[in-house]
């Protein structure tokens, strides 16, 4: 594929904007939120559907739920027959992972409003020891060093229309289609699986309207 060299350039500088760990764009979701609330999603890609707080959800993307707006406190949740309780604080937003080996991990996600940009957030919950988030077009990585139940973000100007890489040590893993990456919004790349047998799953993120 050629590429023009601006864009290539341009491209380049915009992947080396700081990388913000589990960075969470407040424009997502369309109208306001909240301040005193809390947000949970669950991440599993074995789920179908979940209850958050007595709410169903349902019609997961792959596995991976929308937000849910819950009181602050203890919050019951659901998926199949396991039953969790977690506790939520005040304007947080969490990610309820289940990971390759079965184990769970609650990730706490921050929030970031930037008008100009998109956030891609990369979640390794793989057997994978680290993993990089490399964009073939611009010969770039995007995101290095995600190790095994782990999340990092970057944040990128947008739009813009990209496909991207998975990769360890230089060699791809697997490969997204191309995400039309939109202004004030999040996108999650999810790599799920073990022993050589990887899925990859990509999901604007979202509120449970």
């Amino acid at each position: 594929m050629f590429l023009p060299r601006t864009y290539a350039l341009l491209l380049t500088m915009m992947l080396a904007l700081p990388t913000l760990s589990l960075a969470q764009d407040a424009g997502l979701y369309g109208k306001p939120i909240d301040p005193n609330g809390s947000f949970i999603r669950i991440l599993d890609t074995n789920a179908s559907a979940a209850v958050i707080a007595g709410s169903q959800v349902a019609g997961f993307d792959d596995g991976v739920s929308p937000y849910v707006a819950v009181k602050p406190g203890n919050v019951d949740m659901s998926i199949g027959a396991e039953s969790i309780n977690i506790t939520a604080a005040p304007g947080k937003y969490y990610t309820y992972a289940k990971l390759s080996d079965g184990q769970t991990k609650l990730y706490v996600d921050g929030v970031k409003d930037d008008p100009s940009k998109a956030q891609v957030y990369l979640y390794n919950l793989s057997d994978l020891e680290a993993i990089d988030l490399a964009v073939p077009a611009a010969n770039a990585t995007a995101i290095k060093g995600v190790a095994s139940g782990t999340s990092e973000s970057v944040s990128l100007r947008a739009p813009l229309n990209l496909s991207f890489a998975i990769q360890q040590g230089g060699k791809t893993i697997t490969q997204t289609d191309k995400i039309d990456l939109k202004r004030r919004a999040g996108f999650s790349i999810v790599l799920s699986g073990n022993a050589g047998d990887y899925h990859v799953v990509v999901t604007e993120n979202h509120l449970n309207q």
